[in-house]
């Protein structure tokens, strides 16, 4: 299983300044991240893995969005978006749902992000366990990552 130290070392070696915050406790949710850090719910961002026709692929949301799927699957040009189950997300990403960052992923995937995701100057993302979060300038990190954007993130 891959951790916090795995998000450092790649964003160190694709030169990328970057902070690896310690929580006291699970950060496994956008909101949970958020209260922690005192920051709010829009600057942190869910990592989340989908099967689109059965290939896996990392969306990217605002921690207020969620995946529309409908909107995936047109961008993707397949038919069937389902959420990735736990196995498969460890499996594809060697981390476990609720510590996925966008970068030092076990398999290289696809990336599809809502241009949401980039306002914020600061962002907060999975940092690889559920008590480590990495904080980084969104534009450094749209720039490593280079993900297809496209608007998949839907509130209510």
């Amino acid at each position: 299983m891959r951790s916090f130290t795995d998000v450092s070392e790649a964003l160190v070696a694709a030169g990328l300044p970057h902070e690896i915050i310690h929580l006291p406790s699970s950060s496994r949710t956008a909101q949970l991240a958020a209260d922690a850090l005192g920051v709010a719910v829009p600057d942190v961002v869910k990592s989340l893995v989908f099967l689109a026709d059965g290939r896996a692929v990392v969306t990217l949301v605002p921690g207020d969005a969620t995946v529309d799927t409908l909107a995936l699957a047109r961008e993707l040009g397949v038919h069937d978006v389902t959420l990735a189950r736990g196995r498969e997300v460890r499996e594809w990403t060697g981390y476990k749902p609720g510590a996925v960052p966008p970068v030092g992923l076990a398999t290289a995937l696809p990336v599809v992000a809502d241009p949401g995701v980039f306002v914020p100057e600061v962002v907060y993302c999975g940092g690889g366990t559920s008590t480590a979060v990495l904080r980084a300038r969104s534009a450094g990190l749209k720039a490593l990552v280079a993900p297809r954007r496209v608007a998949i993130g839907s509130r209510s």
